[in-house]
């Protein structure tokens, strides 16, 4: 489903929303209560970085069950959590998959519903209908949380989202710190994602810029095979990056395009054979942290202190702090607004001075990094 006809549909939805956000029907949240009912129906990286946060506060899989669309199977069956799908095959089957899921949550008496979309007033009507007679929480874009009896405001503005995550549970998020095993991480695999799914497409870093860099590293390193990640419909995709790489002196023999060669719990293990991972803000870059895989993360219109993770030994954040950066904060934001659609913070970045930077990361530390 395209991204600007689900703004539109989600328009149209506000103002019954405002209708039913003004009945005080919800209940007050106990504090005996633990099991939480997660609203999370898009992004495979969201969904995994709200589990990572979960490690980090200690808050166990049981407690929790993700309320999700049929999509995000396979992140589901990976992270091993506790679901409740809504089908989207055709609108009959939508229909009573949302009323089967209504009648399935209502059942659940000391329930806490936490409403994780990004200010969408299409989750928030669906999380009214469900939350009747239940405490709700819910993301906001205002400088400070907001709690009454019924409803808990989290406050998205200028807090990194794992900051937020964690409040929606009570807790309060700390960086996990990392610890290293006594294996050498000595093979020259290095795996490479220029994709960013199908949401927000101007988080793909500059094909010309990516492929200068990984020249760059190749010239630098020319025992490393580069392997193109990607997913089967992106095969074509990642074939012609390939070319590109080729044409301007990469090494045949050091490119792998692997691009729908593996599914997802596949992929998870290739990633642990790796050396490191470059990559697009995607939801490859939350699994690689989430599984402690040497990330290096390229930044442009999202921002790694909002929606990412802190630098440690483990993740490399590269992004250029520009006045206008990021330009992504709320999900109804107009992208590269300042620059005219120019994506300046991709276009400004030196290969270069990147490449630099991921070798210095590289040979900081001989040993592969593992999150506790």
């Amino acid at each position: 489903m395209k991204y600007q006809f689900l703004i539109f549909i989600d328009g149209l939805v506000k103002p019954f929303y405002m209708m039913m956000n003004a009945l005080k029907w919800r209940g007050k949240m106990k504090k005996k209560e633990q099991h939480f009912i997660v609203l999370k129906f898009f992004g495979l990286g969201s969904i995994t970085r709200i589990v990572h946060v979960m490690n980090t506060i200690g808050i166990e899989k049981k407690q929790v069950t993700f309320v999700t669309l049929y999509s995000n199977k396979a992140v589901i069956d990976l992270l091993d959590l506790n679901v409740i799908y809504v089908k989207t095959k055709h609108p009959f089957v939508l229909m009573i998959s949302l009323f089967k899921l209504v009648l399935q949550i209502w059942k659940q008496k000391t329930t806490t519903i936490l409403d994780m979309e990004r200010v969408s007033n299409l989750s928030g009507l669906f999380r009214l209908i469900v939350g009747i007679g239940k405490h709700c929480s819910s993301f906001y874009f205002k400088p400070k949380n907001k709690n009454t009896r019924v409803q808990s405001f989290v406050s998205l503005q200028n807090k990194p989202a794992t900051n937020a995550i964690a409040e929606m549970f009570n807790k309060t998020y700390a960086c996990p710190s990392v610890k290293y095993n006594t294996k050498e991480g000595g093979n020259n695999k290095i795996f490479i994602n220029i994709n960013a799914g199908n949401y927000l497409l101007q988080r793909r870093f500059t094909l010309s810029k990516y492929a200068s860099l990984i020249k760059e590293l190749h010239d630098k390193n020319p025992d490393w095979h580069f392997y193109l990640t990607g997913a089967k419909p992106e095969f074509t995709f990642v074939a012609s990056f390939e070319e590109r790489l080729i044409n301007l002196g990469v090494t045949s023999k050091k490119i792998s395009n692997i691009a729908g060669q593996h599914n997802l719990s596949e992929f998870v293990e290739c990633l642990k054979e790796t050396k490191l991972f470059i990559t697009n803000d995607s939801g490859p870059l939350h699994l690689a942290y989430l599984f402690g895989i040497r990330t290096v993360g390229i930044w442009g219109p999202t921002s790694s202190k909002l929606v990412g993770y802190q630098e440690n030994e483990q993740m490399l954040n590269l992004e250029l702090d520009m006045s206008c950066s990021p330009c992504f904060i709320h999900p109804k934001s107009q992208i590269a607004r300042y620059c005219q659609g120019d994506v300046t913070c991709f276009k400004s970045m030196n290969p270069k001075e990147m490449a630099s930077k991921i070798i210095r990361f590289v040979e900081s530390e001989k040993y592969k990094v593992l999150i506790e």
